[in-house]
């Protein structure tokens, strides 16, 4: 007969198996609890500590609520605010729960309902405290995708309670921008009332790096210790206590009772902590302990200084008025119900000036609901999905000559009434009156593109232009270059027409475009893998003159955004009806974690696929000769913000097949 082996089952297995069907006997039990506590947090600079805070808070849980706290008395070392002292329990994480919540993560505990399906267990010894065994178990996650802990825990023998954790994150712990990351969280419990075991020593010790786009800071490392005491178990708590912030500040605790704190010393300072508080001073700052250093601020300094200025300096470069130079006023609380903003400027090559005065009103402090009022002569552009600020334009125009959109002369004004009924939401009816104007290209200048020559500025219908429209979005202010990507919905319709308005136009136009993120698995993770889908499309009736005509938004050079076709040239695609859909999955660093890649999963690097569907009509004429499609591999947080993406152009009768390479800055989170 063959031989056989077979494996013993560690004893640990077992006393688990116990730990899990026993722990529901005294959590069920456990209703609510309030205790009181000492916080000391403990900040390090490399070796030498950069701060100290404390605090005696009194703490209140009941189930389904948060912890709730309410600082008492509390101190810190004089480099540090009163109102930067953070110390406070402020999390007391039961590592009996199926779920710990930690720092954004939910971590599978090490006596979940499914513990044994996710950690190996291991007996290290059996020992006794307080007139009862213990036993110290080690634990090792299967898994570097889900959030699991290494280290060890203790088990009581007579209850299978757990009493006591000192464990660390898996792989699967990471952050964006830290580097170095190391966390350490250490519990003991005490038995209360002869069946619960609660926490009442808890240790955090944590280190990390911050490097983010060439700029790096010193090491950071923490300890926070909490001693908890004097439990009472299910009593009663009022509703109040539950309707304050996680952690309040009582009153009493701005002045320092130095006889409370003689009298309830459960961690005295040590000679080194004692010095700390003996040393540091006002002037040594976390800025001055923590200053930033790398290549990033080694070029350029404090550049505060400059930004200010820029906010009054409106500068840019196109094919029709070369370089535009100009001053800008904005003063959004000129008073509590009043906004103004002025520009002024003139263009170099097409030898105009052009300015606009803006004031808006709104008739209650809380500003939601103004009125406005525009006066202008401005340089317009033929409407877009605005993915290209004025300042990447004009580096593109500058070094390629590719200048990504078609402009006219507009003068005129507008009144418009605004609406902001709830957080969000922003509505606006405008009233336009204004000239339109064709105007040509003036300039071929560049930095490096010397013998290529800028595409021709397509003629506008000239007219005078009179409309009305609505416009509404819904979601929060959008970030510049999609460095935080936002959930909106915009929806715009406009109308002009000559028996009405005494408008030269008629026609009516309507345009939409819907961004939504949506977590898909690992929904465990700080920042789980997220589908992203975007949706653009309008339709128009009448005659649509160029200046008001749609265009499918295409990479500008290689920069190609979320919501463009990356493999479209510029202004390929012009008409008066389309629907453009952009869909994207960013696995985040999970491929790379579960292959084992160290280098990548460290530095969260990501993992991208995405595809784009467009079509395109021109007076029911197909512009795009059926679906135009694209589909693509992209790779995130290179060198922290930036993003490589390699698309392919698939083809169709009309277009040939093509790969292209195109960067864009990745979302920060």
């Amino acid at each position: 007969m063959p031989e056989i082996l077979v494996l013993a089952e560690d004893p640990a297995v077992e006393i688990i198996r116990r730990a899990i069907a026993n722990k529901h006997l005294w959590m069920e039990k456990l209703k609510s609890y309030k205790f009181e506590a000492f916080t000391r947090q403990v900040i390090y600079s490399d070796t030498t500590i950069a701060g100290i805070s404390e605090a005696y808070t009194d703490g209140y849980w009941r189930r389904g609520d948060t912890l709730r706290e309410v600082v008492k008395q509390k101190r810190q070392t004089l480099n540090i605010p009163a109102a930067g002292n953070l110390a406070a329990v402020r999390q007391l994480a039961n590592f009996s729960e199926d779920i710990v919540r930690l720092f954004g993560y939910s971590f599978i505990g090490p006596t979940a309902k499914n513990a044994l399906d996710n950690y190996d267990y291991k007996l290290l010894r059996t020992f006794t405290r307080e007139g009862y065994d213990v036993y110290e178990i080690s634990i090792h996650p299967k898994f570097k995708i889900k959030p699991l802990f290494y280290g060890k825990i203790l088990i009581a023998d007579y209850s299978y309670a757990l009493v006591g954790v000192d464990v660390y994150p898996n792989e699967s712990f990471n952050i964006p921008f830290v580097r170095d990351l190391e966390l350490n969280y250490r519990q003991q419990f005490s038995l209360y009332d002869e069946d619960f075991w609660l926490p009442t020593d808890i240790r955090i010790k944590g280190a990390f790096k911050i490097n983010f786009a060439g700029m790096s800071f010193p090491k950071f490392t923490f300890e926070q210790t909490s001693v908890v005491y004097d439990y009472k178990i299910n009593v009663e708590l009022p509703d109040t206590i539950f309707q304050k912030p996680r952690v309040s500040v009582d009153s009493s605790s701005n002045v320092y009772d130095s006889l409370y704190w003689k009298q309830n010393e459960y961690l005295p300072l040590t000679s080194t902590e004692q010095a700390a508080y003996d040393s540091l001073d006002s002037t040594r700052t976390f800025g001055v302990l923590f200053r930033p250093g790398g290549a990033t601020v080694v070029l350029f300094g404090d550049t505060s200084g400059v930004f200010k200025i820029l906010n009054y300096i409106d500068f840019r470069f196109n094919r029709v008025e070369g370089f535009f130079l100009g001053g800008k006023y904005e003063n959004d609380s000129l008073t509590q119900t009043i906004s103004l903003s002025a520009k002024l400027g003139y263009g170099f090559s097409d030898n105009l000036a052009k300015g606009n005065v803006s004031i808006r009103k709104f008739f209650w402090k809380s500003r939601k609901v103004g009125v406005g009022l525009n006066i202008y002569r401005k340089f317009e552009n033929v409407p877009d999905g605005n993915f290209y600020d004025p300042f990447t334009i004009s580096l593109s125009s500058l070094i390629g000559k590719n200048d990504y959109r078609d402009y006219f002369l507009s003068s005129g004004w507008s009144g418009e009434v605004l609406l902001n009924p709830v957080k969000k939401l922003n509505a606006t009816l405008l009233f336009i009156s204004e000239w339109h104007r064709s105007l040509n290209v003036n300039t071929d200048f560049s930095f490096v593109s010397l013998g290529n020559k800028f595409r021709d500025n397509p003629e506008i219908q000239d007219g005078k232009y009179r409309s009305i429209s609505f416009y509404l979005r819904y979601g929060d202010e959008p970030i510049p270059f999609n460095l935080i990507s936002q959930d909106e919905f915009r929806f715009n319709i406009e109308h002009s027409n000559p028996d009405l308005l005494n408008s030269d136009y008629k026609f009516t136009k309507i345009h939409f475009g819907l961004i939504y993120n949506l977590k898909t698995f690992l929904l465990n993770h700080l920042f789980p893998p997220t589908l992203k889908l975007g949706i653009f499309g309008g339709i128009s009736s009448g005659h649509l003159p160029p200046q008001k005509s749609f265009t499918l938004d295409s990479r500008l050079s290689s920069f190609a955004p979320f919501g463009v076709l990356k493999t479209a040239g510029v202004k390929e695609y012009v008409g008066d009806k389309f629907i453009s859909i952009n869909l994207e999955h960013n696995f985040r660093s999970i491929p790379f974690l579960a292959l084992g890649i160290p280098f990548l999963y460290k530095r969260n690097t990501e993992l991208i696929i995405f595809a784009s569907a467009a079509r395109m009509w021109a007076t029911q004429t197909d512009i795009t000769n059926g679906w135009y499609y694209e589909a693509g591999l992209g790779i995130g947080k290179i060198l922290d913000i930036l993003r490589f993406d390699f698309s392919y152009r698939i083809p169709n009768n009309s277009r040939n097949g093509k790969i292209f390479f195109t960067v864009s800055t990745s979302s920060l989170f």
